[in-house]
């Protein structure tokens, strides 16, 4: 898992995975969501998501992902953006986007974590 979660890396950022109870917290860092602009700030400190020590068989957890700082906001509206939460990982306050990805049934002959990582890419894009 942690070999297919290096492959996350972008230009400017690292990867890094800890170890909590039966999952693993992927964590980028920095992180530059494309349609940025439509978030304050355009880019965040880190981006995470959770996956069960089963992956690649069974899928990164489908009930959200989370950013830091948890203050994000719309730039067009200084709201929270929709379907999100405070919520604490790692011992630290995070903004929490809760969704349902349109890619699932998880596939572990195809899928990836770079094909969830494209999910939530998805979301940032509809500036919501």
């Amino acid at each position: 898992m942690k070999d297919h979660a290096a492959q996350l890396v972008r230009p400017g950022s690292h990867v890094r995975c800890v170890d909590v109870d039966e999952t693993v917290v992927v964590v980028l860092e920095p992180y530059s969501p494309p349609n940025g602009v439509a978030f304050v700030p355009a880019s965040m400190e880190a981006l995470a998501f959770i996956v069960p020590v089963t992956y690649p068989d069974a899928a990164p957890d489908t009930t959200g992902f989370y950013v830091k700082p948890a203050s994000i906001l719309l730039s067009a509206n200084s709201q929270s953006p929709t379907s999100t939460s405070e919520a604490s990982i790692l011992g630290e306050p995070w903004r929490k986007f809760s969704w349902s990805s349109k890619i699932f049934p998880w596939n572990p002959g195809v899928d990836t974590l770079e094909t969830f990582l494209a999910t939530i890419d998805g979301r940032f894009r509809r500036g919501n």
